[in-house]
């Protein structure tokens, strides 16, 4: 099968770090392709750009806020003109509050998940979906990096899961009705070492560190399926057991696992069933 991203351009939202960072050099080392990252930290890109070494020329970067929608029109403006033609877009950028009750959350933050997490794509699409071209035969792509947190709620994470499922449903609808026109999948990683963890020192050693997967192998794993062109990828043994879980026990199970992180006793859930108040 020949290779569709070879020379192709590809933007990829969150390069900068986690599973974004190494999908950048697994697209650009293994499969040849030309990546535009899209974040906010210029270091983080020049350090990206450095550790690509001879092929960092396949890596260039724009820096903007994905939550921002008049920053991608002036991002699409910026494609336009200098004439590129992505094949791929992948929506990977994202982030994860500190695991707290529904009730202790505040608005502000919940708002700024969802921007973060969905809208983010939800602009990103919009945007971008004019500009993408096929290849030969093939439609162009867009790929849309979920959450596990989408099938399979955990106590914790409303904002987050409320965020993921939204994007879950948004991408279902899209893959429908631009199924001639675009090639729509999305990816249910579980849980992955990224920046969470480096950020946050409850989170070392912690329950949810034990079953993390790094980001490297993560990343392995999600750039396979993009290559491959699937429409839906749950990726990690934490999230396939959450998909089967809510899909046999769609209420028991949530209970089953909330049972299983409040008995490991893990101070990254401390907040979670704090029962002091």
């Amino acid at each position: 099968m020949r290779n569709w991203l070879q020379g192709n351009f590809v933007v990829l939202t969150g390069a900068s770090g986690g599973i974004g960072r190494e999908l950048c050099k697994l697209l650009v080392l293994r499969y040849g392709a030309r990546v535009i990252g899209v974040g906010r930290n210029e270091e983080k890109m020049l350090s990206l750009q450095a550790e690509l070494g001879v092929h960092a020329a396949a890596f260039s970067y724009r820096l903007f806020d994905v939550s921002d929608q008049g920053a991608w029109a002036a991002f699409k403006a910026y494609l336009h003109e200098q004439k590129i033609a992505p094949v791929l877009l992948i929506n990977n950028a994202g982030a994860f509050p500190t695991f707290a009750k529904a009730l202790d959350t505040d608005a502000e933050t919940t708002e700024r998940i969802l921007k973060n997490n969905y809208l983010s794509a939800v602009y990103g699409v919009t945007a971008l979906a004019p500009l993408l071209k096929g290849v030969g035969k093939k439609t162009p792509s867009v790929v849309n990096i979920c959450s596990s947190a989408a099938l399979c709620t955990v106590s914790g994470t409303a904002a987050y899961s409320a965020s993921k499922a939204a994007m879950k449903g948004y991408t279902e609808a899209l893959a429908m009705e631009e199924k001639d026109r675009l090639r729509v999948g999305i990816v249910y990683p579980g849980t992955t070492k990224t920046d969470l963890f480096r950020a946050d020192e409850q989170t070392k050693d912690s329950a949810l560190d034990i079953i993390a997967t790094s980001a490297e192998k993560m990343a392995k794993k999600i750039a396979r399926k993009i290559y491959k062109r699937k429409r839906r990828a749950v990726v990690g043994w934490d999230a396939k057991l959450m998909n089967i879980t809510a899909k046999l026990m769609p209420v028991k199970g949530l209970f089953l696992i909330r049972g299983v992180m409040k008995a490991s006793k893990s101070k990254v859930f401390t907040r979670v069933f704090d029962d002091k108040k």
